[in-house]
Formats: C-alpha cells, sequence, structure tokens
C-alpha cells in the first residue's frame, strides 16, 4: 500500500519514534508499507527490463571533467535564472509560492552511484553507509551503477565535500527537477508518472519498484524520465537529501537560492520520491523530512556545486 500523504508535523520525539519504524522500510511517510523485500523476493538479483542500463548509460560519465578522477560526476550547468517555487494549489507544505532568484551553479546529473561512493570511502575520506537492510546497495553484488542509498544526511555532506561541492540546496533542487523552473508537475513535464518514466510504485505494473521491490541502476529511465537539462531520476529511485532544515510550510524561506540553515527542527528535507511511492509524491513540488541520521534503502543523494 503506498504511504498516506503526511498532513502533520510532530514534535520531536513523536518524529523520532516514527523515524525508528521507517527505517525498517522505506521512507514512505504516514501509512502502511510492504515488507521489504516482500516473501519470495531475491532483493540482491533485481530485473532491470532496460538493457543499457548497466552500460555507458547508465549515468555514470566516466569522461566527467570533474577534478576527482577517481569517482567522476556529470555535472549539468543550471543558468542563473528567478522562478516561482511551491505550489499555491499543492498541501501546506508546498505553500506558499515565492520568488527564488539563483545563481548558475551545477548539479550531478545522476544520483550518486555506489561505485561513485565506494571511491570516497577507499580514499579513507567517507564511512561506509550505515543500513543494514538486505535493499541497501552497498556490499551487494552487481550494484556500482546503483544509487549509494542508505546513506546518512551526514554521509551525504562529507561526499559532496569530498568532492568540492556540496548537498543542493532546496530551492536549486526543485529548479532543477523542473527543468530550469518550468512550472511542470514532473521532470519530463505534464505526463502522468508511470513506470515508462520512474523506478516507483505503479499499480499497472504491480509492487514497488516497478515490481521488482529494489531500486534500479541510475538513469534506467533515460530519455524518457530526464529533465529538460538530461537530469536524471529527480522523481524516484531514491528520496534525495538537500541541504536544508526541515521547515513545515516556506513562511520566510529565503529569496536568493540558498539553504534555509535556520535550524528549528534537527530534520533535513528530501526530495523526488522513491520506488516506494506512487506518483503523487514525485511530484516536483512534493517535500518530505526525515531525521539526519535514517540510513534506510528508499534515500540517496546527489551533489551540486556553485559555478
Amino acid at each position: 500500500m503506498d504511504p498516506a500523504p503526511r498532513r502533520w508535523h510532530p514534535e520531536s520525539m513523536g518524529r523520532r519514534l516514527l523515524t525508528a519504524l521507517l527505517a525498517l522500510a522505506w521512507l514512505g511517510i504516514g501509512g502502511c508499507l510492504p515488507d521489504w523485500p516482500p516473501p519470495g523476493v531475491d532483493d540482491d538479483t533485481p530485473q532491470d527490463d532496460d538493457d543499457d542500463a548497466d552500460d555507458d548509460d547508465s549515468g555514470v560519465d566516466d569522461t566527467a571533467d570533474d577534478d576527482t578522477t577517481a569517482s567522476p560526476v556529470d555535472w549539468v550547468s543550471m543558468t542563473a535564472d528567478s522562478f516561482d517555487m511551491g505550489d499555491d494549489g499543492g498541501p501546506a507544505e508546498e505553500q506558499p509560492s515565492h520568488k527564488v532568484d539563483l545563481a548558475g551553479f551545477e548539479i550531478g546529473r545522476t544520483e550518486v552511484t555506489v561505485a561513485q561512493y565506494r571511491a570516497c570511502v577507499d580514499d579513507g575520506a567517507c564511512d561506509p553507509p550505515e543500513g543494514e537492510s538486505e535493499s541497501c546497495n552497498w556490499g551487494a553484488d552487481d550494484r556500482d551503477t546503483y544509487p549509494a542509498n542508505c546513506a546518512t544526511w551526514d554521509h551525504a555532506v562529507r561526499f559532496c565535500d569530498w568532492l568540492g561541492a556540496r548537498l543542493p540546496s532546496e530551492s536549486e533542487w526543485e529548479f532543477a527537477a523542473r527543468g530550469g523552473g518550468a512550472e511542470i508537475p514532473y521532470p519530463w513535464g505534464d505526463e502522468p508518472a508511470t513506470c515508462e518514466r520512474a523506478i516507483m510504485e505503479d499499480p499497472l505494473v504491480g509492487g514497488n519498484g516497478c515490481g521488482e521491490y529494489s531500486t534500479w541502476a541510475v538513469c534506467s529511465r533515460s530519455p524518457d524520465g530526464d529533465s529538460a537539462q538530461g537530469l536524471c531520476d529527480m522523481a524516484g529511485n531514491v528520496w534525495e537529501w538537500v541541504q536544508d532544515a526541515w521547515h513545515p510550510d516556506y513562511t520566510g524561506a529565503p529569496g536568493d537560492g540558498s539553504a534555509w540553515e535556520e535550524v528549528g527542527d534537527p530534520a533535513r528535507v528530501t526530495r523526488g520520491g522513491s520506488a516506494g511511492n506512487l506518483a503523487d509524491k514525485l511530484t516536483t513540488t512534493y517535500r518530505d523530512y526525515a531525521e539526519p541520521d535514517v540510513a534506510i534503502p528508499g534515500l540517496g543523494f546527489r551533489c551540486a556545486r556553485s559555478e
């Protein structure tokens, strides 16, 4: 069952209890979740019906111009611009819509992969992801091109710092997901989210992860699920950490594109939805949060850097 949309914001103690329960499953908040993996599913060997998912089209670009040659990242440039962030017609968390003036920045085309994260671990700058679920990609066979899930917010921050980068601000993330600030519900445009474009829970396919109960190799739905600039998996596969602390709505949010670091709540914002969510969680404006020490299969990240 897809988690019901959350419309409440408990105090820290209550949310920590909820976090402990969520750590047993995907980051889907507020409702019932299936067993992960379900009985009879071999979680270590998900099948990808895209024959190119594990080849050079997987999104791991070994010709990228990143300074860290051991862990190349394919950076996509986002031109400085203004856009209206949020959705006044959406839930309270997405309101009020407000103008944001962004400087130019670069963002990773893909979610950080296991292979990329391993380079940081091998360099001694990162610790292995902490998640213990069988659905964590770290340590599993043949998962180098899969997202580095089960990483905490601190893991994500440290990896991006090792790259000479950082986590994107929430406004940068939304601007990129919306193809440069376009008023579209999904990164690819107006068409509904289905397993043709995103790794998600699709009733027409049956089961989380488009029927495989797993994350998939990054960019498995390229180019159909890509943004206008070619970013993949901005909807589905794993939720993505951003830099911002959680606030229950946008009242008082900065308008300069910076991360909202005023911490009245220890939780951090997550965006994009995961393989365990239906289409309503995969929109370009949907917001959620998790405690920074959460390490679960439905949660990963990508990096950004200022131009």
